[in-house]
């Protein structure tokens, strides 16, 4: 028989849920959470701001090994090519950064939106 629906006496009744008895615990039926969903373009726009972050992260990581690099460079003709190597990742975090700040305004809209969305449930 099923935990759900047990003969109850012997008059062929049926109870349903648990009957409490030794070593069972009561049957509860927990109601259903309301479904709340994310929108997707929050979700991608959370990822895409991630993905801006890392690359920035990892330019800013770049930059410094390469200075770490140039500081000790005696070779003259490696040491300009370290120079134009910076000059692309200064390049590169300048121009990403200013788009971030951008996603990051939008995303964080969005953001704002979903939770007053989630206050009226």
């Amino acid at each position: 028989m099923s935990a759900e629906t047990r003969p109850y006496g012997g008059n062929g009744a049926t109870l349903l849920g648990c009957v409490s008895g030794p070593g069972r615990e009561p049957f509860s039926v927990a109601e259903p959470a309301p479904s709340r969903s994310i929108s997707p373009e929050l979700l991608r726009s959370l990822a895409e701001v991630k993905g801006q972050a890392q690359f920035l992260l990892y330019l800013a990581d770049q930059i410094e090994d390469s200075l770490g690099q140039l500081a000790t460079e005696p070779d003259l003709g490696h040491a300009a090519f370290l120079g134009k190597v910076l000059g692309m990742y200064s390049a590169q975090l300048e121009s990403k950064h200013q788009g971030l700040g951008d996603r990051i305004a939008e995303t964080c809209q969005e953001v704002y939106v979903t939770v007053r969305e989630f206050d009226v449930i």
